[in-house]
């Protein structure tokens, strides 16, 4: 199930976003973890800063994308995941819309068996990605990860609840 919206620990309970052209030929999903690379929206990767959660997706303009993968033509609708051209940072220039915010909770889904490695179904342990969609079980440490355990998901036991503690936007 990959990352989803859990709450939020601010106190006004809105979520900050940015707007970021997304890389040349990616599959980008509805709350995957991204990053910058070279000034544009890219996948999350392992021991990367953490920029956000994509929340949307749109063209340069704004306009809804097409469920085929190539924006501008076919202004229809899609269902949570969009493939960018191979030149999408030069000519469609499909956006992202991302939650940065290190205040907004996520369900995530881990890659073993929560709480096989000490610390990674309890709260003050950081872990780090596998990829733009799943935490890294193994990783579960009291020192520096990307992301910020809070415990055991009460509605999915599998996966863990966790915020943003590595960030491009607001540092560590």
């Amino acid at each position: 199930m990959a990352f989803s919206n859990n709450g939020t620990m601010a106190p006004w309970g809105a979520p900050v976003k940015v707007f970021r052209t997304l890389a040349n030929s990616i599959t980008v999903t509805i709350n995957d973890s991204v990053k910058t690379a070279s000034g544009f929206a890219a996948l999350g990767t392992t021991g990367a800063l953490v920029l956000g959660h994509v929340q949307g997706i749109g063209t340069a303009k704004g306009m809804p994308v097409s469920s085929t993968g190539v924006a501008g033509a076919d202004f229809g609708s899609f269902i949570n995941t969009f493939l960018t051209a191979s030149d999408n940072q030069t000519v469609a220039q499909v956006k992202a819309e991302i939650d940065v915010s290190k205040f907004t909770l996520y369900s995530a889904e881990v890659d073993a068996t929560i709480g096989t490695t000490t610390g990674s179904n309890l709260a003050g342990y950081t872990q780090d990605l596998v990829d733009e969609d799943t935490l890294d079980e193994s990783t579960a440490a009291t020192t520096t990860g990307q992301y910020m355990g809070h415990g055991v998901d009460p509605y999915n036991t599998a996966q863990a609840i966790v915020n943003i503690f590595e960030s491009q936007v607001f540092g560590v």
